[in-house]
């Protein structure tokens, strides 16, 4: 599968087009150049992805990886890295985004027809996660939901809010 068949699936999954959702659709793409992986699924990878965004939304729609089958973990580090792992050659690959992006008109587009390397700093290796736990996280994308979400104010706090009640992304 090409990056405009995965940016496809991606769009149709995520319901609109949007820079994180590119980001997902170029990693995406690549990893299933790098794995060998056949045009359809399902597939042996699993990606601990950094942050919550709508490049998830990608992961899952072209890589098939979500919470619930396990093959997805999405850590609240604020960074949009990735970390995609072939299970049956324990081998990964740690996706990271380069710092320079800002979001402005025509990103999208750019980030679609960049070379991979100015998008991504690349990065080899063996590790291979254990499976996700099974819990339920969704983001909301920014074109169409601009501020997070609120907790209700009888909703108990919990390591995924910040210490002033914000979520994170």
């Amino acid at each position: 599968m090409g990056l405009q068949e995965a940016w496809m699936q991606a769009v149709t999954f995520h319901g609109c087009q949007c820079p994180a959702l590119a980001i997902g659709a170029r990693a995406t793409a690549y990893i299933m150049e790098q794995f060998a992986l056949p045009p359809v699924g399902p597939y042996d990878v699993v990606c601990t992805a950094e942050s919550f965004s709508c490049a998830v939304d990608a992961i899952q729609a072209v890589l098939g990886c979500t919470i619930g089958n396990g093959k997805l973990r999405v850590q609240s580090k604020r960074r949009m890295a990735f970390r995609f792992c072939d299970t049956r050659t324990d081998r990964s690959i740690y996706l990271a985004l380069r710092p320079w992006l800002r979001d402005r008109p025509g990103l999208t587009e750019k980030l679609l027809h960049m070379p991979l390397e100015k998008l991504f700093q690349v990065t080899f290796g063996n590790e291979v996660p254990e499976k996700a736990p099974n819990c339920i996280l969704s983001s909301a994308c920014a074109v169409r939901n601009p501020r997070p979400p609120q907790c209700p104010p009888d909703m108990p706090s919990d390591s995924l809010y910040a210490a002033d009640g914000d979520r994170d992304w």
